[in-house]
């Protein structure tokens, strides 16, 4: 327990010096909340959302994106980097088991995703958004979520050899998924044979379950499916990770 705590407080440091990515993770969604919040576009979101505006809207979804982004590209691209400066290949020598290292870095990344979920709610609330009286439930659904996206960037950076392999291959996981999850127009707007794969996409429960709990005061009874297929997909993300991730070669 001990050797775990250490790892998660120097973890935090060390993602807190890598200044740039540290940055990037929490202003590049507060900015798209900002964007979205001052050029606020005339969609309405009725069709899906009566009494909703489309800041209303979209602010959950950006929630998810933020902490999709932070977690599975950050995860990705820092693993990669430890890879390539062999600090992977030597914890394996040491008498640290390494799964105490991966609990490390899940905490770490856990701990600075709420932080990063804490600016955006209120950023957004600031601006105009709302998110209901059981935005505590956020917090939950939003942890759940990094679940799934802390196991798929480990799970890239278990089948890359680089840090700039990580990050393409992390960015061209997420932006689709970015656009065909429903982040910023509803699933139902989409041609019809796209719609049941959106629907399956680990980030589409995601935002649904945020923009229920935010825009409809959804509890978690509520959201009885979403909580599943996030579940399935934590198991999913677990068992990629499980599979590819490797502390010695690629």
């Amino acid at each position: 327990m001990t050797q775990t705590l250490q790892l998660f407080t120097s973890t935090i440091k060390m993602l807190i010096r890598d200044k740039t990515a540290f940055l990037m993770a929490l202003i590049f969604p507060i900015v798209f909340v900002l964007a979205f919040a001052v050029f606020d576009v005339s969609f309405s979101a009725e069709g899906a959302l009566p009494g909703v505006d489309y800041f209303e809207y979209v602010l959950p979804a950006l929630l998810a994106i933020g902490l999709m982004n932070f977690a599975m590209v950050g995860t990705a691209t820092s693993v990669a980097r430890y890879r390539e400066l062999k600090i992977l290949k030597r914890i394996v020598v040491t008498p640290l088991p390494p799964q105490r290292f991966i609990f490390g870095q899940v905490g770490a990344r856990l701990a600075l995703a709420a932080v990063q979920t804490a600016l955006i709610m209120i950023v957004g609330l600031l601006v105009g958004g709302t998110l209901g009286s059981a935005w505590p439930l956020l917090f939950v659904i939003s942890t759940l979520g990094n679940l799934i996206f802390l196991s798929l960037g480990l799970a890239i950076a278990g089948r890359v050899g680089s840090v700039d392999a990580a990050n393409n291959m992390a960015g061209l996981a997420t932006t689709p998924l970015m656009f065909l999850s429903g982040s910023f127009f509803p699933i139902d707007s989409m041609p019809g044979w796209l719609q049941p794969i959106a629907d399956l996409l680990p980030l589409t429960p995601l935002i649904d379950s945020m923009r229920a709990i935010a825009l409809q005061d959804a509890g978690i009874t509520d959201i009885g499916s979403e909580l599943a297929l996030i579940g399935a997909w934590i198991v999913v993300g677990l068992g990629l990770a499980r599979a590819t991730f490797r502390f010695s070669g690629q």
